[in-house]
């Protein structure tokens, strides 16, 4: 039962990350872009 579950959540992530596929792989182009900026300007 357990592991139908996870498989149930894990579909529903999967399904989530593909349909906001664009707007995740935005946020995180801006975090690591972000994160670069940063280490580059301590460094």
């Amino acid at each position: 039962m357990s592991s139908l579950l996870g498989a149930v959540t894990l579909a529903s992530a999967v399904c989530g990350l593909m349909l906001g596929q664009i707007t995740a792989g935005a946020q995180f182009a801006g975090v690591v872009l972000a994160s670069l900026v940063l280490m580059t300007l301590r460094a």
